[in-house]
């Protein structure tokens, strides 16, 4: 197949192409790293404390005694409280009112909170660019429309795009491989990226979108815009004092045979408008969960229709899994993850092209090469340190600091890359050997680490043979 433009239009969509994608290089590569590993943050979070009771099976009373031990423990009366359900992929059960959070044990008791350790430095990182959170949901919303305009900018300058689908130049001249490696890949994930850069950008332009709109048809009632997308919550009086949820639990059944209950959201605690919701996945759809709404006494009141609503409340509520990959269970968390690594390749590719065709060279050489190679170093050290004790995210800009300070003395980009492989791969070691140490034999080998610590090996491996390759 064989796209056909003018040749003065081919080469200003490619210089546009090439200075946009330039212009954002550096963010979309580490947005595009970071979300590949993101995908996995559950098996991330369960690695991180491998020592917390975990279970599949509870009963309504577990439910009644961890809310319970909950409001004592809390100053105030919250307005709401959520229990996140047990799932195959994170099998264990936590309390949160939003700002305390604890799990809880086999017994109903409560265990100890949840650390915001590494696992939640790389979702911000993905999400925000550990930036104020409005800010940086724009910027990384921003960065999806412009890989979607990446994309149709690279397919339309390059008119053989397709009829050279299968050609590889490797081991010739380097522009030549990085030419096509960019190419190949554009061409052959460009559905997947498109996808992901779509649905990236619905998550920072919602708001603006939600808030326009609020202004333009709901005098600024953003809460009226949200509840014409999602449904407004019910309203309910009288309420018992207490919950009934193996009652709920049960209508629950008996109103969608099929849904598997992931939480509950007790609305307006010990208040005369107190009710509950249980979310529920139901098979084979994409939506995040089906709301079901509950009286305290367990009366069924109604759902949400996130399920069986408007096409666009149905379609705005699958977003979440579609551009996780969390909607097949494991294999298409590694499906996205080879895909997201993939197009953190095209990110880096990119660059490389541009680096290569350049007549001189500079410091920007030298902290590319710190870029591409610093963050995955600064990832598995910032992990190492996470579990000693010490912040995450000072420990991540410290190496990415130190990596970019090295590779403008050495002034070396083959030299400095090699020796960033090198220590990459040590420090993988080095992190999976501290989690041993730290947790033990036993529990480094438990369901809820040895999916990660297997990983982290063969990764060690791969960069080693990374090494070999190159020397």
């Amino acid at each position: 197949m064989t796209i056909k433009f003018p040749q003065p239009s081919i080469k200003k969509i490619l210089s546009g192409h090439s200075w946009l994608g330039i212009s954002v290089g550096a963010l979309m590569y580490l947005v595009c790293l970071t979300g590949s590993l993101a995908v996995f943050f559950e098996e991330f979070e369960r690695w991180e404390q491998p020592h917390i009771e975990e279970y599949q099976q509870y009963s309504a009373e577990l439910i009644n005694q961890s809310v319970g031990h909950a409001l004592q423990r809390m100053q105030s009366l919250p307005e709401s409280l959520y229990v996140v359900l047990p799932t195959d992929e994170v099998p264990r059960i936590h309390i949160s009112d939003g700002v305390q959070e604890w799990f809880v044990n086999r017994d109903g008791s409560l265990s100890e909170p949840p650390v915001e350790g590494w696992t939640h430095m790389l979702k911000e990182l993905h999400n925000n660019l550990h930036l104020p959170e409005t800010v940086g949901l724009i910027i990384v919303a921003s960065l999806g429309a412009m890989l979607c305009s990446l994309i149709i900018s690279g397919l339309l300058a390059h008119p053989r795009l397709f009829k050279d689908a299968f050609k590889l130049r490797v081991g010739g001249k380097k522009h030549l491989e990085q030419v096509d490696i960019h190419n190949r890949l554009g061409v052959w994930g460009t559905p997947f990226f498109f996808i992901i850069g779509l649905t990236g950008a619905f998550f920072g332009l919602a708001g603006i979108l939600i808030s326009l709109s609020a202004d333009i048809s709901h005098n600024g009632d953003k809460e009226a815009v949200l509840n014409a997308v999602y449904g407004a919550d019910p309203i309910v009086s009288d309420s018992s004092a207490t919950i009934n949820y193996a009652r709920a639990l049960a209508e629950l059944k008996q109103q969608a045979a099929t849904a598997t209950p992931i939480y509950l959201h007790i609305h307006n605690i010990n208040t005369d408008h107190q009710f509950l919701e249980i979310a529920a996945t139901l098979p084979q759809r994409l939506i995040y969960s089906e709301m079901y709404r509950f009286k305290a006494s367990g009366e069924f009141i109604n759902h949400q229709g996130l399920s069986d609503g408007d096409a666009g409340r149905q379609l705005a509520y699958s977003v979440y899994r579609i551009h996780f990959g969390h909607f097949n269970g494991f294999v298409s968390k590694v499906l996205y993850a080879i895909m997201g690594l993939a197009l953190t390749v095209l990110s880096a590719s990119g660059i490389n092209i541009w680096l290569n065709k350049r007549k001189q060279r500079s410091f920007l050489n030298d902290l590319w090469v710190a870029v591409v190679w610093g963050a995955p170093l600064a990832l598995s050290l910032s992990a190492f340190f996470s579990l000693q004790g010490f912040s995450a995210l000072l420990s991540f800009l410290i190496v990415m600091l130190v990596v970019s300070f090295g590779c403008l003395l050495i002034k070396d980009e083959a030299k400095s890359r090699g020796l960033l492989i090198k220590v990459l791969l040590l420090s993988i070691l080095l992190l999976v050997v501290s989690h041993i140490v730290i947790f033990g034999v036993e529990l480094a080998v438990s369901p809820a680490a040895f999916f990660i610590n297997v990983a982290l090996v063969s990764l060690s491996i791969l960069a080693g043979l990374i090494v070999y390759y190159k020397t």
